[in-house]
């Protein structure tokens, strides 16, 4: 029983995580803060109607220029889409929350959170309602988002039940730079588990196959609101063994939405345990 258990929490827990809650055009959002500075630059090019008057060039260039400080609007608005972080399909901002419903094999709401923003990855956070807590690193490279740990955490904890991941290897992408529709991606996570419940401990080899492929554009209606939502359809299978003997299989199929701006909206995963969906209720993006 307690195997059973500690088995179902893990299984659960590394699947969480990829949905994505999701990110990345990643690359489109530096070049965006490097297209607002030319703008700035324009103005400086205004001193060529002061070229008309040839008596006055040595004056005009640096009379012209101040004008350009005076508006700083520019420049504080590109701020929060500097960085490799940036995705339209998953704001990455630190402070940044989603609530979410569960309704199927697993019930309750929880609440994900950025809680650290670096200039190449994030870290964030799952509290879930039933009492348990997920943290997870990511990186940013290249414009893709990759989970660095199996359900983007590498610690778990629930009440009476403390779960460790390590990383033996991770390969692939978790979420592309440009999910346009047609384009096609994989990760695999090979990890050991060390599990306790109570006072009793368990480890265990862990592999995680992830391939999804976007698909289009669909209105999507959850409690936040409609939107005009990314499809995503994903295939996540996970395989534990315990002392070298497979323990446990497990495939989950399913789809997953995403908004510019607003990022994971919904998903709905059927698998061997049944059919899970997940609704966006809240957000809060700083």
């Amino acid at each position: 029983m307690i195997i059973a258990r500690s088995l179902l929490i893990g299984a659960i827990l590394a699947l969480s995580g990829c949905s994505l809650g999701g990110e990345p055009t990643v690359r489109s959002f530096p070049t965006a803060v490097e297209n607002t500075a030319v703008p700035t630059a324009a103005p400086t090019a205004q001193p060529s109607p002061t070229t008309e008057n040839p008596t006055a060039p040595s004056v005009a260039p640096t009379a012209r220029p101040s004008p350009v400080a005076e508006n700083p609007t520019t420049i504080v608005q590109a701020t929060p889409t500097a960085g490799l972080c940036q995705h339209p399909y998953y704001p990455v901002v630190a402070g940044a929350s989603w609530e979410y419903q569960m309704s199927g094999i697993s019930g309750g709401t929880f609440v994900r959170s950025i809680i650290n923003v670096r200039e190449n990855g994030f870290d964030d956070q799952d509290v879930f309602s039933a009492g348990v807590t997920r943290q997870g690193r990511w990186e940013c490279r290249e414009g893709n988002l990759i989970s660095l740990t199996p359900g983007s955490g590498t610690s778990v904890i629930a009440s009476n039940v403390q779960a460790n991941f390590t990383i033996e290897s991770n390969t692939g992408i978790t979420f592309p730079a440009d999910p346009r529709p047609g384009t096609e991606w994989a990760q695999t996570i090979i990890y050991r588990s060390q599990q306790t419940i109570g006072d009793k401990s368990m480890e265990s080899r862990n592999e995680l196959n992830l391939s999804c492929k976007a698909i289009g554009t669909e209105r999507v209606s959850v409690p936040a609101s409609d939107f005009e939502a990314l499809r995503v359809d994903c295939t996540t299978q996970l395989g534990i063994s315990i002392a070298g003997a497979p323990a446990f299989n497990m495939t989950v199929t399913g789809s997953s939405w995403y908004a510019v701006g607003v990022g994971w909206v919904k998903s709905r995963d059927s698998g061997d345990m049944g059919v899970t969906e997940i609704v966006l209720l809240s957000y809060t993006i700083p």
